[in-house]
């Protein structure tokens, strides 16, 4: 998986680096689809670890910029390991396998991920209401009602290593998994008449709009 620099003229991308192409032509192969969600993946886990790594350059005070990149480092991993979505989901029993310490981590951040930061469900996350009594020779009895909120910390070294290593052998399986489908699709292209693959159309990108917001990008 290498990256490449691209200018684009109209709706035609050009990529730069390659004298002798003609021409980038879409593919619609089935493995195609599959390297698409890989990239996007790779896209997420990119976002994750320099979320996660740029906590080592924000101050400690105001505290919410390290846990907006903490969660936020979180949220893009799991993403990729989701129930549902436009693209097919990584699996963590594939990714981790023989790893023994990987998958209590992996599962750790999950429920963190679903019962903490996006849902509020488990007791990471408490609110308790009390009221404070005066003693006997008050006039009155209940000087102030008061709500005790506490947020369980869990920004801490253990939970950074542990997630970095999480994001970095997910990172390698999907280039892994890129690369091959790439070696595949190459071989496949490569049996089939030049004709054919110059009168493919070429590749096009469409900013969404705003109609698009609430559509699966899979959906015509």
């Amino acid at each position: 998986m290498e990256h490449f620099s691209i200018t684009k003229k109209g709706d035609v991308f050009h990529i730069e680096g390659f004298p002798d192409a003609v021409k980038v032509i879409q593919i619609d192969e089935p493995q195609a689809r599959r390297l698409a969600d890989l990239g996007l993946h790779k896209i997420d886990l990119d976002f994750a670890g320099d979320a996660l790594f740029s906590i080592n350059h924000v101050p400690e005070e105001p505290s919410v910029l390290r846990q907006a990149l903490w969660r936020t480092a979180i949220i893009h991993y799991m993403k990729c390991f989701g129930d549902s979505g436009a693209r097919f989901q990584l699996s963590a029993e594939k990714i981790y396998k023989g790893k023994n310490l990987a998958m209590p981590a992996f599962n750790y951040f999950k429920e963190l991920r679903h019962k903490h930061i996006i849902h509020d469900e488990n007791s990471y996350a408490q609110s308790i209401p009390g009221a404070i009594l005066n003693g006997r020779d008050k006039t009155y009895k209940i000087e102030k009602i008061v709500c005790l909120s506490a947020i369980a910390e869990t920004l801490g070294q253990e939970n950074y290593n542990n997630l970095s290593l999480l994001i970095k052998t997910a990172k390698q399986w999907v280039i892994g998994e890129f690369d091959k489908i790439c070696e595949n699709l190459t071989q496949e292209l490569e049996a089939k008449p030049y004709d054919e693959l110059i009168n493919r159309k070429a590749i096009t990108y469409t900013a969404p709009g705003l109609d698009q917001i609430s559509k699966n990008r899979n959906t015509p």
